[in-house]
């Protein structure tokens, strides 16, 4: 279908989730502990409730294969575990997310540097910088694991980058 764009309307609805995007970006810059802790209980609900479906997904297994997975339980009562760990202590849970972020980016860096050797095949130029830039997220990577604060202050920046991005782009598409 053919869609006219010189009579498009005013989106108020696009405009006000990029306004309320800015704000989560300067909620999340002006609070970056708060940001951390709710992030940390947003990834707490996540893995309760990934935790409840891997019970029921092990009952359906039972049910309509007659396959018993304990390790599938076992996951399942672990993840609930963690996600109830994560909403009642928030200050273990914002440094446990630290070190998960930073872990992250070491293993990235890692993977980056064992799969450079197929660039090869595009050209030297091309090979030498991917296994530099995969250095120099290394370094990078190590830098976020022995300093935490570093590492949360990217997690913030990285988010409030997210909402701002969000929120301009949402403004922009409203006109």
């Amino acid at each position: 279908m053919f869609v006219d764009y010189s009579k498009r309307h005013f989106d108020w609805f696009g405009f006000i989730i990029g306004l309320i995007s800015l704000y989560a970006g300067y909620l999340v810059l002006w609070y970056p502990l708060n940001s951390l802790s709710t992030i940390a209980m947003i990834f707490g609900i996540y893995v309760i409730l990934r935790g409840q479906y891997q019970l029921w997904f092990g009952s359906q297994m039972t049910k309509f294969l007659g396959v018993r997975s304990g390790w599938t339980v076992f996951s399942a009562i672990v993840d609930i575990l963690i996600g109830v760990l994560f909403i009642v202590r928030s200050d273990v849970s914002v440094m446990i997310l630290i070190y998960m972020f930073a872990i992250w980016f070491l293993i990235d860096a890692i993977f980056q540097l064992t799969t450079s050797r197929f660039y090869h095949f595009f050209g030297k130029k091309y090979y030498l910088a991917i296994v530099i830039l995969a250095i120099l997220n290394l370094i990078f990577a190590f830098v976020l694991l022995f300093n935490p604060i570093l590492a949360g202050g990217v997690i913030v920046f990285f988010l409030a980058f997210f909402f701002f991005t969000t929120g301009i782009v949402g403004i922009i598409e409203a006109f």
